[in-house]
C-alpha cells in the first residue's frame, strides 16, 4: 500500500532505533482490506506476534457484547450471582462487603466499579492464580485488589476488575478464559496469529517479538507471563487487531455484522455517568471520530489500535477527527520507548493521508506532547510561516534566513526548520499552520493561532504556547 510505503520512508528503521525500538509493525485497514508493514533491525516480519497489552481489555469486551447478544448475561448483570464466595472474599472485608452487591458486568467493562489495582507488571517466574491476584497473595507481586470507591460513582482505570470480569465470565461458560476467547471471538473472526496465554509460548511458536530495554538491548526476561488474560494477556499481530475493529465497524453499520447493532453502539457511547472528561465506553476509549485502546506491557511492549466510526455515537463529543468510515490502524513494538515512536509513526499517517490535526485520539493519545518525525528530505516548505517571524516569548526567535525558517534560543546560533510529518489544520482567512522539527533537535514548533493571534507552540517533553512580543 502507498501510505505505508510512504510512512516507511518518513519512519525509517534508522529513526525507530535511535527512538529505543527495534521493530514496530503496523497495519491500516482502508476500503475492507488491510495492508501490514513491519520496521525491524531484525527478523520481525508482519506475522509476528506481540504483546497486545491493555488492548487485550478492548478484545474482552468485545467477547463480552458477543455473550450478552447471544443471552448468557447483560450488562447490567450483578456479578456476584456467578462469582465464588472464595473470589468474593479476596475483595471484601466486614466494610465494603455489600459494595460487591452493587457491581455489575457494565461497571468492570467500563471502569467504574471502584475497583482498585490499575495495572500490572506480569511475572518471569512463578505465576499466581487469578484468585491469588485479587487477595495480594504471594507470589502475587501487586496489592489486593479492594475498592476504592463505590460502584458506579466514577472513572478510575482498573486493570483489577478486569481480573473479576475475567473470572466471572470463566464461570458463566464453564471455561477457561483462554479457550472462551478462542471459542467466541478469536476463532470467528479468523484472528489465526492471536492467541490468551498465561503460560510460556510453545516450543513451535516460533515467531514473536521479544521484550527490549532499548533498539538494542533486550529486556531480562523475552517477556512477562500474565495470568490477568482479559486484562493483558493476548498475544497478536496488527492485523489481527484490525479484524476485530472491523468487526466492531461492520456491526455499527449493517444489521448482520458480528453483533448486534446495538450491542455496538451501547459498547462504544462513552460512560457519562463516569463523570470525567478521560472516561471510557465499554471496555474501549471512544469519542466523536472513533474508538481505540492504548497498551503497555513491562518489561517492554507497548502498542495502540483505532477504528472510525462515521460519527455514529458520543456525536456531542468536540473530539472530531475527519476519518471515513471503516478506516482503521494499529501499531504495536517491543521496547518500553514504544509510545516515542508510534506517536510519531501515527502523525505520519495523518499527514500522509492529509487528515487535519486534533487534539488527541480517543484514549487521550497524541496529545500535543510529542515530537513528529521530519517529513521526507527535500519537502518544500509551504508559504505563508513568514507571518510568524519575530520574537516568541522572552527569549525564542524565528527568522528567515535565505528563505529559510531558523530557529533560535537566547544567544545560541539560529538552527534550521525543516517541515515535520504532522497534520495541520486550516485556521481562518485561508491561513494554514505550519509545523517543523528544529533540525538536529528533539524539539518542534507549530506556528499557529489561539483566539485570532498568532502564537508558537513549542513542543519539547511538553508544549509551551510562546506569544509573540516584537517583530524582527
Amino acid at each position: 500500500m502507498d501510505v505505508l510505503r510512504a510512512i516507511h520512508k518518513i519512519a525509517t528503521t534508522k529513526k525507530i532505533n535511535a527512538d529505543g525500538v527495534p521493530s514496530a509493525s503496523l497495519a491500516i485497514l482502508q476500503d475492507g482490506k488491510i495492508a501490514a508493514l513491519n520496521i525491524t533491525n531484525g527478523k520481525e516480519d508482519t506475522d509476528t506476534i506481540y504483546q497486545a497489552c491493555s488492548i487485550s481489555k478492548a478484545i474482552t469486551a468485545v467477547a463480552v457484547a458477543k455473550l450478552i447478544d447471544d443471552g448468557h448475561f447483560s450488562y447490567d448483570t450483578l456479578v456476584v450471582q456467578h462469582l465464588p464466595q472464595s473470589t468474593i472474599d479476596c475483595i471484601i472485608d466486614a466494610k465494603t462487603a455489600p459494595l460487591m452487591q452493587h457491581v455489575t458486568v457494565r461497571m468492570l467493562v467500563s471502569h467504574t466499579s471502584g475497583l482498585s489495582q490499575h495495572g500490572f507488571p506480569g511475572y518471569a517466574g512463578d505465576v499466581p492464580s487469578a484468585e491469588d491476584i485479587l487477595a495480594g497473595r504471594a507470589p502475587s507481586n501487586t496489592p489486593r485488589v479492594h475498592f476504592l470507591t463505590y460502584p458506579g460513582a466514577q472513572y478510575s482505570y482498573s486493570g483489577g476488575g478486569f481480573v473479576v470480569l475475567q473470572l466471572f465470565l470463566e464461570q458463566v461458560m464453564k471455561l477457561p478464559f483462554a479457550d472462551l476467547m478462542q471459542n467466541v471471538v478469536l476463532g470467528p473472526l479468523e484472528m489465526t496469529r492471536s492467541r490468551y496465554s498465561d503460560t510460556v509460548l510453545p516450543p513451535g511458536e516460533k515467531n514473536h517479538a521479544m521484550a527490549h530495554y532499548t533498539a538494542y538491548v533486550e529486556a531480562n526476561a523475552p517477556y512477562h507471563i500474565f495470568r490477568e488474560l482479559a486484562a493483558a494477556g493476548l498475544w497478536t499481530t496488527p492485523s489481527d487487531l484490525l479484524r476485530a475493529v472491523e468487526a466492531v465497524q461492520m456491526s455499527l453499520h449493517a444489521p448482520n455484522g458480528f453483533l448486534k447493532q446495538s450491542t455496538a453502539k451501547e459498547m462504544l457511547t462513552k460512560v457519562t455517568s463516569a463523570n470525567t472528561e478521560r472516561a471510557l465506553a465499554l471496555g474501549w476509549a471512544s469519542d466523536g471520530s472513533g474508538f481505540g485502546h492504548t497498551g503497555s506491557n513491562e518489561p517492554g511492549y507497548m502498542c495502540y489500535a483505532f477504528g472510525s466510526h462515521g460519527g455514529l455515537v458520543n456525536a456531542k463529543d468536540d473530539s472530531v477527527l475527519q476519518i471515513p468510515a471503516g478506516y482503521a490502524f494499529a501499531v504495536m513494538t517491543s521496547s518500553s520507548y514504544g509510545l516515542d515512536v508510534i506517536k510519531p509513526i501515527l502523525s505520519a499517517l495523518l499527514y500522509v493521508k492529509g487528515w487535519p490535526r486534533v487534539v488527541s485520539l480517543p484514549g487521550h493519545f497524541m496529545e500535543d506532547d510529542f515530537v513528529p518525525y521530519p517529513a521526507v528530505e527535500g519537502t518544500p516548505v509551504e508559504h505563508g510561516w513568514q507571518e510568524w517571524v519575530g520574537c516568541w516569548g522572552d527569549e525564542w526567535r524565528l527568522v528567515e534566513v535565505d528563505g529559510v525558517p531558523r530557529w533560535s534560543f537566547k544567544d545560541f546560533e539560529a538552527a534550521a526548520l525543516v517541515p515535520a510529518a504532522a497534520p495541520v489544520k486550516a485556521l481562518r482567512d485561508r491561513v494554514t499552520e505550519h509545523v517543523f522539527v528544529v533540525d538536529g533537535l528533539e524539539s518542534s514548533v507549530r506556528l499557529t493561532k489561539a483566539d485570532g493571534e498568532r502564537v508558537i507552540e513549542l513542543m519539547q517533553a511538553e508544549r509551551r504556547v510562546l506569544k509573540q512580543t516584537n517583530a524582527a
